[in-house]
């Protein structure tokens, strides 16, 4: 008969140290699991940050009827996405070196509905990144051409 605990975490929970053998703080800190841990706690943050930045000045592109702003958009959505996709990687590392350290009955688990949302996130902000970029450049390209009709 398998018993389960749920037990809720505090914000300062989240940034404790992780040891070497899960549970027993006499063991010593296991620094890789450590910095996986925060790091998978903090990348999602940096996206969003980023992704509201990127819109904050998507909107002043549109504002300015400038190309150069809708580039830095792509940019900071291509690096939101490094970060969610960096945030992924983080968990599964961090999930995989936790079950190496649990005792022989192997724990079964599946990743929940967060997990797929950010597997499914992270292509969607590299297609936005380039569809941003891409549609700066032939923008850029188009108004060149109509400056050039206008010239001559």
């Amino acid at each position: 008969e398998m018993v389960t605990k749920c037990i809720s975490f505090s914000l300062s929970d989240q940034f404790m140290e992780k040891y070497n053998d899960p549970g027993n703080h006499n063991t010593g800190i296991d620094l890789n699991r450590t910095y996986l841990w925060r790091l998978q706690f903090l990348l999602p943050f940096v996206s969003l940050g980023l992704m509201c930045f990127g819109a904050l000045i998507g909107v002043c592109a549109c504002a300015c009827h400038s190309l150069y702003p809708a580039i830095a958009t792509g940019v900071l959505h291509f690096l939101a996405g490094l970060c969610t996709l960096g945030s992924v990687g983080c968990y599964v590392a961090g999930i995989e070196l936790l079950h190496k350290k649990l005792p022989p009955p192997p724990v079964q688990g599946q990743f929940g509905w967060s997990f797929c949302l950010a597997c499914v996130s992270a292509p969607l902000q590299f297609m936005a990144a380039a569809l941003f970029i891409w549609a700066a450049r032939t923008n850029r390209k188009e108004f060149t051409l109509l400056k050039a009709y206008r010239v001559a």
